[in-house]
């Protein structure tokens, strides 16, 4: 049964459960629980936990959040910082995103949440669990943003990081995607608790893109995509020339993508398929001017129809050939196996050096 509880009521959830996994570990023989008031120091308790052996407790400062998203945990990290001794900060909430968790364990930050799921690092105990089924309702968008059948969202997301130097506000954000204010409202939001914008004096951008690209991916691919396997005796060279002359003659209707794209943004691998989008409305006649015949495996040319408009959003015209845009290629490269990352990371460095988009 899942519980749907106050923001009050977790303070003490939190020590019960961080108690719980203390006692189960042998060399702890007690522990002191010490609420924190408002002027009294960081966090919402303080645990001193002592061990069997006489050595010196060690001694845990825990703040509690009803949320775990990124935007809550470098919050806590913040606050923390501005402490230096010898105690253990551990971040607390009924959920703990993936995004979150990550960013404590480089920070040099413990974490736990309400079931149990925790990484606790200090001189005596290390603690790393995963896994545990969460037993708490937490708060969760009505949508999934990141997946494919967000197509409002996923045409936001695609406009702000074709400018990712633009502060954007957003009703200029709606106008300019046609989407409803609340709509990009939600999806500002979801961003934000997830660390993928930063508010600024004019506005808000994309920060920790790479990041965001590599969360999109993994969801976008859990739903397979309308691709369909040809040959053709045509060399890569040659097949992608002939794409080009067939996509200006019919509207644009073809677009280089995955490693093809790849090779044109930043070249670092070497390919021998060819990766296409097609519009639906010209699939017949771009299999047929083409000349490709039709496989089960081991084609040389994957054609893939956009299940929606927007993996052919914001094309780039690059070495006379229209590609995908650098969002749509970092995406697909990341669903190819073998070298797909690698090619992945050299567009991202190119089109989104960090040190200029992605400090987070």
């Amino acid at each position: 049964m899942k519980h749907n509880l106050m923001e009050t009521q977790y303070e003490q959830l939190a020590r019960e459960q961080f108690c719980r996994v203390m006692n189960d570990i042998p060399f702890v023989s007690d522990m002191e629980i010490i609420p924190i008031g408002l002027q009294r120091g960081f966090g919402d308790f303080h645990v001193i936990v002592h061990f069997t052996d006489g050595e010196k407790p060690a001694r845990f400062c825990i703040e509690v959040k009803s949320n775990g998203e990124r935007r809550f945990a470098n919050l806590f990290m913040l606050a923390a910082e501005q402490h230096n001794d010898d105690a253990c900060y551990v971040f607390m909430a009924p959920y703990i995103s993936e995004e979150s968790a990550v960013i404590l364990k480089k920070g040099g930050f413990s974490y736990m949440d309400l079931s149990g799921n925790c990484y606790i690092f200090t001189r005596r105990i290390f603690l790393y669990v995963s896994g545990q089924e969460n037993k708490f309702v937490i708060k969760r968008e009505k949508k999934n943003y990141l997946s494919k059948s967000s197509g409002a969202a996923s045409a936001i997301m695609r406009t702000m990081l074709n400018a990712p130097q633009k502060q954007w506000q957003v009703i200029t954000l709606a106008k300019e995607t046609g989407k409803a204010i609340g709509t990009v409202s939600n999806v500002k939001n979801f961003l934000n608790d997830r660390g993928w914008i930063r508010e600024e004096t004019n506005g808000f951008q994309p920060q920790n893109i790479r990041e965001l690209l590599y969360a999109w991916a993994k969801d976008y691919h859990k739903k397979d995509a309308r691709t369909y396997e040809f040959y053709t005796l045509d060399s890569i060279a040659e097949l992608e020339q002939k794409i080009a002359k067939w996509s200006v003659a019919h509207d644009n209707g073809a677009l280089l993508g995955g490693f093809c794209a790849a090779a044109r943004y930043a070249p670092t691998v070497r390919y021998r398929k060819a990766d296409v989008y097609v519009e639906p409305q010209f699939f017949n006649e771009f299999v047929k001017d083409l000349d490709l015949q039709a496989v089960s495996s081991g084609g040389n040319v994957v054609i893939t129809i956009p299940h929606d408009g927007t993996p052919c959003m914001y094309p780039r015209s690059l070495q006379e050939s229209l590609v995908t845009s650098p969002v749509q290629t970092v995406i697909d490269l990341l669903g190819e196996a073998g070298r797909g990352e690698e090619a992945a990371d050299a567009v991202i460095l190119k089109e989104y050096p960090e040190d200029r988009y992605d400090k987070g």
